[in-house]
């Protein structure tokens, strides 16, 4: 099987689009602002989130991220949002250096290992030596994937999200 990790482009199309359709908008906590919306809203989603990688038109209290895809055998199973860096306010909500989801249909599959794997290499080339992630205490796969892949559980935020920290080796 042929794995590729792409950025998102503001020409992404259909393909993109419906595998975003089979994330829920918040479901375990990654934000899918494309779940039920149009085509076109979507297309105008792209654009935002392009910018956002340039640094260009955040929102108030935003960090830059860059989104990307990960593709097997050319059709996209998961997204994944890598923050430029770190930010105290966010991790006081919850919120840690990256973000990541799998389409329902593609789950159970190794997907997220791989995806976890990509992550990390993208942080360690923003110059991350470790990183901050908040996974929901009841998102088994999640948690295993983190263990799986060196995390290691620092705590629990309000007793709704498991803290790990991953050190990266640079």
């Amino acid at each position: 099987m042929e794995m590729e990790f792409k950025q998102l482009s503001v020409q992404n199309g259909i393909a993109e689009y419906q595998m975003l359709q089979d994330i829920g908008s918040h479901e375990n906590g990654f934000p899918n602002e494309v779940y039920g919306i149009s085509f076109n809203d979507y297309k105008k989603w792209l654009i935002e989130q392009d910018d956002y990688s340039k640094s260009q038109n955040l929102p108030e209290n935003f960090i830059p991220q860059t989104t990307y895809f990960l593709y097997a055998d050319g059709q996209p199973v998961g997204i994944a949002r890598i923050r430029h860096h770190s930010s105290a306010f966010l991790e006081k909500q919850g919120v840690g250096n990256f973000g990541y989801g799998i389409a329902k249909q593609h789950r159970g599959k190794g997907y997220g290992n791989i995806l976890f794997g990509k992550i990390i290499e993208i942080c360690k080339s923003l110059g991350y030596t470790e990183v901050k992630s908040f996974v929901h205490v009841d998102n088994m796969a999640s948690n295993k994937i983190f263990k799986n892949n060196g995390a290691v559980l620092a705590g629990v935020l309000n007793n709704t999200k498991n803290i790990y920290v991953t050190r990266i080796d640079l």
